[in-house]
């Protein structure tokens, strides 16, 4: 009882330490020590129970009861339960339901990628109609499943037009509509696999994706057949699980470079995905290749191994791994299969930011030791562990960390990062705002209305162009179908509008001046990592002292962010010192009035004798 009484009053006491200090103390802190506090609870109990209980056992025996009466009773606490083991000395060791994405390449999205006509080449017969167009569909994804087309331009989403709208406007309403959850009746779909006579092999590849009829989003493209004609489709497509593109190619033919941006590494399609865009790199003759995996977590290792082979022989050693059961080392060999020349590049970059880890840090380090490749950004996040995962009967699996990566001389970056070759920080600069805005205000916004053609519409379409949702063609000052689509998207976004329409109010003026004020003290950030390495292409010894400007530029404005906090300090600091002075002068003239006697006051009797008259 000694024992439990004192681990218990010390765990009071730590909370309420934490307590007192409140100002100072986080509420992760007061959070451990609670858990403490159980902690020690717990053991005590324990102990107290195996030193008097009738029923005698031992500790692993009681806890491991304990354990499964616990599950027996509360079985969906497993995930809970095996999180808690599996990460107690391991933060990337965890357990994952049937449910949760670990190992499924999968995203929440409709499967399309689309794209603006400005962005097509010269030559290409989408550059006549402008508009945004579907420029990919992914294989196995909600559109693919039904029939939305690479090519198809947007006419509508759900009815409202879109024709005038930015690739930014179009993902506004993609990423909202519908607006409210619909009758499922009206789904074509719906009514497909209600018909007695149903296809069943269809609906089985239906049910493997998570269609919500009342979500469905009606989509209204234009598609050219191959005879030049034109015909308008209505397309019922939901947002869904489809497989995810992990990689994507530009190519700049001016400059003969390529850009291929990976942005994980889901699954072993990444390496079809990224071959795929060799191929075309190759094919296009490009001199220089970039590679971007800033922001990349990484993902599957055996993936980076095989994209990194298709530039090595094979057979040659990679890197290092390390486990419980090696007593060395082991290194890892390039593999065998197609092979690319590396040669025919000029210069081999590669992007990287403090987010770059795991499988994404690996195949810099390869692609930098083996083929020369400059790192250019920021230290990498520095994750060189690799995990094995566990599938367990019912969907369930859990991963364990097995082993460590290590460099050709067999040191470790883990929690360290790779540095790059070329430091490059984030920098922002000063939103250029534009001049000679129309007026907008709460007079004439009342002749913003359909059919209109006005200063007081240009005024609005101005507005929404500097928030980049409407085509800059369409900035007409007549208020058209365009205004009113991007009205509906500022409602919805900013004013939380559930099912907004196109009118203009009272309200959305006084939104829209606080929006728009804000963009003349905004500050938009650079692409610095890809504004060197684009100029380091055309001039190795430019792109370097543009990195360097950047870092001067990045620490005049870290100087400039600390002096203000250090005035603002000071400014703090000199307001506390007069507080307490006034709070000192108000105290020492409320001592005064207590202690002064008033002249009106009579005094006490003296006690002394007075002295004798002579």
């Amino acid at each position: 009882m000694k024992i439990f009484l004192k681990k218990a009053v010390a765990a009071l006491i730590c909370i309420c330490m934490l307590a007192s200090s409140a100002v100072t103390a986080s509420a992760m802190s007061q959070a451990e020590a609670m858990a403490y506090s159980n902690y020690y609870l717990l053991q005590d109990i324990i102990d107290i129970y195996l030193e008097t209980s009738l029923y005698e056992t031992d500790r692993e025996t009681l806890i491991n009861t304990m354990l499964f009466n616990y599950l027996s009773k509360n079985p969906l606490m497993i995930g809970a339960l095996a999180n808690a083991l599996l990460s107690a000395n391991d933060p990337y060791s965890a357990y994952y339901t049937a449910q949760d994405p670990l190992l499924r390449a999968t995203s929440s999205s409709y499967g399309i990628i689309i794209a603006d006509s400005e962005s097509f080449e010269e030559g290409d017969a989408r550059k006549s109609r402008p508009g945004i167009y579907i420029s990919e569909v992914i294989e196995g994804s909600n559109a693919d499943f039904a029939d939305i087309r690479p090519g198809d331009r947007f006419v509508a989403l759900d009815g409202i037009n879109v024709e005038g709208l930015t690739l930014s406007g179009i993902k506004y309403l993609l990423n909202n509509l519908p607006y409210q959850k619909k009758d499922e009746t009206a789904s074509a779909l719906y009514k497909e696999f209600s018909a007695p006579d149903y296809d069943a092999e269809r609906f089985m590849q239906f049910t493997l994706l998570s269609w919500d009829f009342k979500k469905e989003v009606i989509m209204t493209v234009e598609r050219t057949s191959d005879d030049g004609t034109t015909q308008t489709l209505d397309i019922g497509v939901s947002k869904g699980v489809s497989a995810t593109k992990d990689v994507s190619l530009t190519i700049d033919k001016e400059s003969s470079t390529a850009n291929i941006q990976i942005a994980a590494f889901n699954s072993m399609s990444t390496f079809d995905q990224y071959k795929a865009a060799l191929d075309e790199i190759y094919a296009a003759g490009c001199k220089n290749l970039i590679i971007d995996m800033r922001d990349n977590p990484g993902g599957q290792a055996d993936a980076a191994l095989l994209m990194a082979s298709l530039f090595i022989d094979e057979g040659k050693e990679l890197y290092y791994t390390r486990t419980r059961a090696d007593n060395e080392p082991v290194p890892t060999l390039s593999s065998a299969g197609d092979k690319y020349d590396p040669a025919v590049f000029e210069k081999f970059l590669i992007l990287v930011n403090e987010n770059t880890a795991s499988a994404a840090e690996l195949l810099a380090y390869i692609y930098r030791s083996q083929l020369g490749a400059k790192l250019i950004g920021k230290p990498t996040f520095g994750k060189a562990l690799g995990q094995t995962a566990y599938q367990i009967s019912g969907g369930d699996s859990f991963t364990v960390t097995t082993l460590e990566i290590l460099t050709l001389d067999k040191t470790s970056y883990n929690e360290i990062g790779l540095e790059p070759d070329i430091y490059v920080p984030d920098v922002s600069e000063k939103y250029e705002f534009p001049t000679g805005l129309s007026h907008f205000n709460h007079v004439n916004y009342v002749d913003i209305v359909p059919g209109a053609q006005n200063d007081a519409v240009l005024a609005l379409e101005q507005r929404f162009g500097i928030l980049g949702i409407i085509r800059p063609e369409r900035i007409d000052g007549i208020f058209d179908e365009a205004t009113a689509t991007c009205t509906r998207i500022y409602k919805n976004v900013t004013m939380n509008d559930k099912n907004p329409t196109g009118d203009v109010t009272y309200d959305m003026v006084t939104r829209m001046t606080a929006t728009i004020n804000m963009y003349k003290d905004l500050n938009v950030a650079v692409d610095t990592e890809m504004n060197v390495a684009t100029l380091y292409i055309t001039n190795s010894s430019r792109g370097k002292r543009l990195a360097a400007e950047y870092v001067k530029a990045y620490e005049k404005h870290r100087e400039k962010l600390e002096a203000e906090r250090e005035a603002a300090q000071k400014e703090y600091e000199e307001e506390m010192r007069r507080e307490m002075e006034e709070l000192e002068n108000a105290q020492d003239e409320n001592d005064e009035v207590d202690t002064e006697i008033p002249a009106d006051t009579p005094s006490e009797p003296s006690t002394e004798t007075p002295p004798q008259a002579e």
